[in-house]
């Protein structure tokens, strides 16, 4: 570990600063973990996970879009296990997917957003109907022209890696996921939550305050634009995707790898300080650095802001993670955010139930991020 990063006082640092996110916080709750080489550093939790039960330290929570970043890495262990580079045309492994002009996009492309299926054409398609979907994306035409540049496919993305993993080798993501992953690691964390765990997720809670006026506000109150339409479809079969809609049965054990994982921040963080060191066996070398090699940076035309990304991860060209150049993860909506520091050999994870407007991480997660790190914020 990098001589500028005290893990003590990082934990003595982060510990306050949860306290003052929680007495910020006028409902529901949260946890937060910080792991390193191979243990738990700090696990914290506070807050109701619902009316009148308290947050627990084995309470899960959804982690909207800090999915990608479980579903991206289930992706690339199915390539590495079938030899497969991210140099490979997706229509070698999915026909149906050369259609309307996309056969010559690669994995590499389609693993970071710059494929041009941010948004699907089709409209009122449920979002728990893999197969419609996965056939409606191979069929369409791609929402820009191939540039290099890139758009955030807030919805598509889970269904693209989804039926990669399929193509490839034979199973669904969340099968692999369960398998690979959850059941050999003893993960609090499923792509999918079982029947008999439904009472046991927190409840999460829509943003109170309305959103900040900027560019990605506008540009999501334009029907037409190509930012609410990545953000809106598909839907599910009871309407948009509100917090409400997602704390249902139904959506809470559907297999929903954009956008639906629901974890501890416990093995979050677990997870992510595998990743930030050698793989745990799990991953080779190469794969490993397919997770934290930028390929896709700059104007984002779906977040109208600037966003980096590697093969699935956000990574950190613009310090959405604090100041290590190295991390990468993924965040979520409403503010939970995972990732791993490979400079420093941490995982990371918070995970609230009460959601802070926008895509990107917002003033409580940069508070923590900044008790994180201390002066090497500065």
């Amino acid at each position: 570990m990098s001589r500028s990063f005290n893990p003590g006082a990082a934990t003595d640092r982060l510990r306050e600063a949860f306290g003052e996110v929680l007495a910020e916080t006028t409902a529901g709750g949260a946890s937060l973990a910080l792991w390193h080489d191979g243990e738990s550093l700090l696990s914290l939790h506070g807050g109701e996970a619902s009316p009148g039960h308290a947050w627990q330290a084995e309470t899960p929570c959804l982690i909207w879009s800090a999915s990608k970043g479980v579903a991206a890495a289930g992706t690339l262990h199915a390539l590495q296990e079938k030899g497969v580079p991210l140099t490979t045309r997706v229509a070698d492994l999915w026909p149906e997917f050369a259609a309307a002009g996309k056969d010559r996009i690669t994995l590499s492309e389609l693993l970071s957003h710059r494929a041009g299926l941010a948004a699907i054409d089709q409209r009122g398609l449920s979002i728990t109907d893999h197969e419609a979907v996965a056939e409606a994306l191979a069929a369409q035409a791609p929402n820009w022209a191939f540039d290099g540049t890139h758009g955030y496919g807030a919805r598509t993305f889970g269904f693209l890696l989804d039926e990669i993993v399929r193509r490839v080798a034979g199973e669904k993501l969340a099968e692999r996921w369960e398998r690979v992953f959850r059941g050999p690691l003893g993960l609090d964390l499923w792509c999918g939550l079982p029947e008999d765990m439904l009472e046991s997720a927190a409840t999460v809670i829509a943003p109170k305050t309305p959103p900040d006026p900027g560019p990605f506000s506008k540009a999501f109150g334009e029907p037409a634009s190509l930012t609410r339409r990545a953000l809106s479809e598909p839907n599910s079969e009871m309407g948009a995707l509100t917090p409400s809609v997602m704390n249902s049965p139904a959506m809470r054990t559907a297999s929903l790898p954009s956008l639906g994982a629901i974890s501890t921040a416990d093995s979050l963080a677990r997870f992510y300080a595998l990743l930030a060191t050698d793989g745990g066996g799990i991953f080779q070398p190469e794969t490993l650095a397919s997770m934290r090699t930028t390929l896709a940076k700059g104007p984002d035309r779906v977040l109208i802001d600037e966003t980096s990304f590697s093969a699935g991860f956000m990574t950190n060209d613009f310090g959405v993670y604090g100041p290590s150049p190295s991390a990468f993860g993924h965040p979520g909506a409403g503010g939970s955010i995972a990732f791993a520091d490979p400079e420093h050999g941490f995982g990371f994870a918070f995970i609230p139930s009460a959601m802070n407007p926008g895509a990107l991480p917002g003033p409580r997660t940069r508070k923590l991020l900044a008790a994180l790190y201390g002066e090497m914020m500065l």
